[in-house]
């Protein structure tokens, strides 16, 4: 991707060469536009060294400095597919929000017909002030996205929100502008459960598994970059995605309620977490304590989360599940397919701890028309975008 990254006056412009650098060792062509304010905190030199592409805009040396003197901000508005500006200050979307052109990399954000996102920075005060706001909303009606800044100990020493967010979330922002679309799922409305569920013994202690729900993330990743609207409800600790509506839940019951209360307005599911199948027949109010001999624990079944779903669904709706499975994998996940009406199961041969953390898996895919090649091994978020094109290719053949 062509990538237009503007640098305007604040102390988070440092982190601008870690984005440029990351971009660019990821394959994405980066050209940097420094405005005046910019200049004094970060130089042209820097920048170009890390991106290996010119620098424009300004140059404390050189005033207004221009690499090619030519019509650079329309060439450079048309050159690029993306503009992002990091960081961004009050003045440059209030310039942007009011059509205001006084400089190259204002100019360019007026001239541009590429998708712009913002990375905003600065103090409290000016964060929350109602002109900044109005001015980002602004901008979010022209299509503009926004990274929101995060919370913590801002460069003149108070604490509170507009700090600039994290070098990775603005390059996985970035990163779903610059996706390609699979028409199949553009728009479309993805449900996608993650992670694990927890039941409470007592108010210490649970019963919970060992998935992290990294594949579960990584899938509402792949759909929402091939354009989809992603619903995730997740379990764990994990992190959530960027751009990516996530419900947080805790017990099976909590996501049973979370999914049930979206599965009507969704076009499709992808039941990714690992519900624990068992929960205490009677969590305890206190904490438990030690007693002499064996202890009898009783157990009741949580709900069948998926089942649920299946059987609601209309004629339109798909269903894809997942199976984790320790010995004969193919037949309990043709068995899962059948009993609970799915679309496909994908398997998870899990002998020896495969499958679990940020480690390589390979997942088979089951359909009506028994088990298909194996897709991967491979990284997780690679499998994950290999699986969404996998099933695309399953919805345009249905369409077709």
């Amino acid at each position: 991707m062509q990538i237009i990254l503007g640098i305007t006056g604040g102390v988070a412009a440092y982190k601008a060469a870690d984005l440029a650098r990351l971009l660019a060792n990821r394959g994405h062509r980066v050209r940097c536009i420094l405005t005046e304010a910019g200049a004094r905190f970060i130089t042209p030199l820097t920048l170009s060294s890390l991106t290996g592409e010119p620098c424009y805009g300004a140059n404390p040396d050189q005033g207004e400095w221009r690499a090619v003197p030519n019509i650079e901000h329309i060439e450079l508005a048309r050159w690029a597919e993306l503009v992002a500006v990091v960081p961004a200050t009050a003045n440059i979307l209030g310039k942007a929000a009011n059509g205001l052109a006084s400089d190259l990399l204002s100019t360019v954000l007026l001239a541009t017909r590429a998708p712009i996102l913002w990375a905003p920075a600065m103090n409290t005060g000016m964060w929350e002030h109602p002109a900044v706001q109005a001015n980002l909303d602004r901008l979010r009606s022209f299509g503009h996205a926004v990274v929101e800044p995060g919370e913590g100990v801002l460069a003149c020493g108070e604490e509170g929100s507009g700090k600039l967010a994290e070098v990775a979330v603005i390059a996985e922002a970035i990163q779903v502008h610059g996706a390609p679309k699979l028409p199949v799922l553009a728009g479309r409305t993805v449900l996608i459960t993650a992670g694990p569920t927890r039941e409470d013994l007592d108010p210490v202690r649970t019963l919970t598994n060992r998935s992290t729900g990294l594949m579960g993330i990584e899938l509402a990743r792949a759909f929402r970059d091939a354009g989809a609207r992603v619903q995730l409800v997740l379990g764990g600790d994990l992190p959530a995605p960027w751009g990516v509506e996530t419900l947080r839940v805790r017990s099976a019951q909590d996501m049973l309620e979370a999914c049930e209360a979206r599965w009507t307005a969704a076009d499709g599911l992808v039941a990714a977490a690992a519900v624990a199948d068992q929960r205490p027949e009677s969590p305890a109010a206190e904490k438990a304590k030690k007693l002499e001999g064996n202890e009898t624990l009783v157990l009741t079944r949580t709900p069948d989360i998926l089942a649920r779903l299946s059987a609601a669904r209309r004629p339109d709706q798909w269903a894809v599940g997942f199976a984790a499975e320790s010995e004969q994998h193919l037949g309990h996940a043709q068995g899962k397919l059948l009993k609970k009406g799915l679309d496909a199961v994908l398997v998870n041969d899990i002998q020896g701890g495969r499958g679990f953390g940020a480690q390589d898996n390979a997942l088979t895919p089951i359909t009506s028309e028994g088990p298909h090649p194996a897709i991967g091994p491979l990284p997780k978020d690679q499998l994950a975008r290999a699986v969404v094109q996998w099933w695309a290719r399953r919805l345009e053949a249905r369409q077709g």
